[in-house]
């Protein structure tokens, strides 16, 4: 019996592998709705598609991001604080620290295919999640 090894075309870990600096995607099941992603408009990110304080600088979750090591070793004094940040804010905190939103990569076809999910040892919460369909792409979760 042959068995291939290679990864599938949606597999997220190939996609990281290409990580220049930072790349991007949606996470399923977080911030109280079905999904959370960066929002891409001519292959850039331009805002963000959340249903928990949109005004961060990165409405990301940190399931939804990857650095590259270069990265890392070229900012040394960049950390992922544990206390010191507001709720919701660490990612943003150590985010400005190694790159900016313009600098963001993309994956997971631009933002719109869910690769990945925020999970927890709880009943998922879609208190967020609104009424009426308000994302610009429909993505299955």
């Amino acid at each position: 019996m042959d068995v291939s090894l290679k990864p599938e075309p949606e597999d997220l870990h190939e996609k990281m592998r290409t990580t220049r600096k930072v790349s991007v995607w949606p996470v399923g099941l977080v911030g109280g709705r079905r999904y959370e992603r960066p929002v891409v408009e001519n292959g850039k990110v331009v805002g963000w598609y959340t249903g928990w304080r949109a005004d961060r600088p990165f409405a990301i979750d940190m399931a939804g991001f990857a650095v590259s090591l270069q990265v890392i070793l070229s900012h040394p004094k960049a950390v992922f604080k544990r206390r010191g940040s507001q709720p919701g804010m660490q990612e943003s905190d150590f985010l400005k620290q190694i790159t900016t939103v313009e600098e963001l990569e993309p994956k997971a076809n631009n933002c719109t295919k869910v690769l990945v999910w925020h999970t927890r040892t709880e009943k998922v919460n879609l208190a967020n999640e609104p009424k009426y369909h308000l994302d610009t792409v429909n993505i299955e979760v």
